[in-house]
């Protein structure tokens, strides 16, 4: 049952080469990753989600608007990347063989924790991770600073 899950979180590692108007940026994920650390999420209610697909390999690291099915604070489905033109793209690509290790497969974890999935390897060593920035806390208020004094001012 994760395994089909999978499958669609791993065909979107397919779209980080063939999306049109992708571009390479700086390390999305380790941003996202840090916001959602400071931040927090709040816990994300069963339904469709848009959420950000961070897709890494070697050095680089793109990230990808898509929608994703959750149910019980888990991921049920990707449904895709989200096209410019809001229609969904799916192209499929296989789980990494180490889920399947009849001796030693790997854990598949698909809660989500604190508004982000556990990190999914595709059969070509990309890693995968989901954040629901729909539920990303709001940034902490800050109080207003008082200008600086001035003899004219006072």
């Amino acid at each position: 049952m994760k395994i089909k899950f999978l499958a669609g979180v791993l065909m979107l590692a397919v779209l980080s080469f063939t999306a049109s108007g992708a571009f390479a940026q700086a390390n999305c994920y380790e941003e996202y990753y840090e916001v959602f650390l400071e931040r927090g999420a709040a816990p994300v209610p069963d339904g469709v989600h848009e959420a950000v697909v961070s897709i890494r390999s070697n050095s680089k690291c793109d990230c990808y608007m898509a929608k994703v099915e959750v149910k019980d604070n888990q991921i049920v489905k990707t449904l895709g990347l989200i096209q410019v033109d809001g229609k969904i793209k799916n192209l499929g690509v296989k789980l990494s063989e180490k889920y399947n290790d009849p001796v030693n497969p790997a854990k598949l974890y698909t809660e989500i924790d604190n508004g982000m999935s556990a990190t999914f390897l595709s059969d070509d060593n990309r890693l995968i991770n989901i954040f629901f920035i729909g539920q990303l806390n709001p940034k902490a208020k800050t109080v207003k600073i008082k200008p600086a004094p001035s003899a004219k001012s006072l």
